[in-house]
This record gives structure tokens, sequence and C-alpha cells, in this order.
């Protein structure tokens, strides 16, 4: 039944983490031919970061080509080891059949890399509400190129009559209302990527509490425990921001009342705030 725990946790942090990856890449916006173009020429006649005498940086804005999503970034190389380091521990966690000596010592080795993956999936939460990434930043540009358009020829003397200017106007509140949408999706991909890491964060912290008392128990509290484990992250659906601040206060004073928890917290946070390496022995198994 532990195993049933832990797996439980591995596949919904390696959930997270997928939906963690896709938030941190810039979405990819299929456009019309013609308005790519015009954003092209725009970009190579405005943009004065350009250096016209590298042609690798021509290339790029000519062909579109979005190379840092092309390669794996260090922080999805992160990502990934934090989910290996986990799978490591669900192996051991599956050769486990009775409860005794040898296998609780067993059940505490694992708990190393369980807690650490639980205190990085709060973080990551923590991360996600306090620096939201803009996945939906290339439909902004664009968005924005068609309100420049828009004003230059608010502008020109040419379509200067009120009837052309209204529609110019109504345009822009198009615009606008398109932009009010993008932002209002990008806000349902982040809210969607912090719950699935809650929901991981609060497993692994009652995990943490399980393993704390596996030596103890019968196979029945377990199997309780169990059951109120998985039944408990199925009700947690996070669609709005409320609940999910909520949750995420939630869960982050639980782990400061867990003494073992608390450390992993502190070291970790010491961790991302100094840039400092972790103590050798804190998240291996």
């Amino acid at each position: 039944m532990l195993r049933v725990t832990a797996e439980n946790f591995r596949n919904q942090a390696v959930d997270a983490i997928t939906s963690v990856k896709k938030i941190y890449q810039l979405n990819e916006l299929p456009i019309d031919a013609q308005v790519s173009r015009e954003f092209i020429v725009e970009q190579l006649l405005t943009d004065r970061r350009i250096n016209f005498g590298d042609p690798r940086e021509i290339e790029k804005i000519i062909s579109g080509e979005n190379q840092s999503n092309n390669q794996p970034s260090d922080f999805d190389r992160e990502l990934d080891a934090l989910q290996a380091e986990y799978e490591t521990a669900v192996d051991i966690f599956n050769n486990l059949e009775t409860i005794d000596y040898g296998s609780a010592r067993i059940v505490a080795q694992t708990a190393k890399p369980a807690r650490c993956l639980t205190v990085k999936m709060l973080l990551l939460a923590k991360q996600i509400q306090e620096k939201p990434p803009k996945p939906n930043n290339p439909q902004r540009v664009l968005i924005g190129l068609k309100l420049q358009q828009l004003r230059r020829k608010y502008n020109n003397s040419n379509t200067s009559s009120p009837v052309n200017r209204e529609e110019i106007k109504r345009q822009v509140t198009e615009q606008i209302d398109e932009w009010l949408k993008v932002n209002a999706a990008e806000q349902q991909l982040l809210n969607e990527s912090t719950s699935r890491l809650l929901i991981a964060a609060d497993t692994g912290r009652k995990l943490s509490k399980l393993i704390d008392d596996y030596p103890t128990l019968s196979f029945e509290a377990i199997a309780t425990r169990v059951t109120n484990i998985v039944g408990v992250a199925a009700t947690f659906t996070g669609r709005d921001y409320s609940s999910i601040v909520s949750k995420m206060n939630s869960i982050e004073q639980s782990i400061y009342e867990d003494k073992t928890l608390k450390e992993f917290l502190r070291q970790l946070s010491l961790r991302k705030i100094n840039s400092q390496p972790l103590e050798p022995q804190l998240c291996q198994g």
C-alpha cells in the first residue's frame, strides 16, 4: 500500500513537471504569411539591438527560428533530474513486501528524495505565483503589431475622416478584447500548472508523514491512510486563483510545522536564494 502512495506521488510529480515545462516555453504562433512578413520588416527597420554583422542573428529573425525552444534549458534539465531522482526512490518502494526492521530502514532512505521532491514542488508553485512566466507573449507581440498599424492609420491624414477614425477605434477595441483573452488563457495555464504542483506537494507531505509512522502502523492503518491521501488529492481542482493561494499557504504552513520537511525547505530555499550547493546527503537516498 505504501508503494501505491509512492507511485501516485511520482505520477502527480511527473504531471506537474510536464505542465511547468510547458508554461516556461513560448507558445508557437502560426500567423498569416503577410502579417509575418510585415512583422519581420518592422523588426529589421526599427530594432536597434540587431547586429547586422551576425548572419545567425539575421537568419533567426527572417526564418522565425526560435532556438531557445529547440534545445533543453538549464531549467528543463533541472526538472528532468528532479524526476529521475525520485524514480530511483520509487524503484526501492517496489521491492517492499513486508513491514519489518529491514524494510523500515529502506523506507527511511527513500524518504530523502521524496521529501526533496515535495519541497521543490512547493517552491516551484511559489515561483510561478511570485514571478509568473509569460508563455503567451508571442500572441501579445502580434496584437501589438496590429495596434501599431492601426495607430499609423489613425494618424494618417488620408484617413482622417470621422467615419474612418470610428472604424479604426472599433478595430482597436477588438484588439483590446483579444489581449484580455490572451491574459485569461495564460492565467488559466498558470493556475492549472500551479494546482498540479500543489497536489504533488500535498501528497508528498502526507507520504513523508506516512514514512515516519510506517514501522508502527498495521496494514489496515496504512491502507486507510493511502485511501485518504488519494481521495483528498482528487478533490482539489485549483481552477481559481484564490483557492490556489489558499492551498499553497496551507501546504507551506504544514511543511513549516513538520521538523523534517522544514529543514528540507530551509536548505532548498537557501540554495535558491544564494545559489549555494545542497548538503551532499540532503536529497540522496
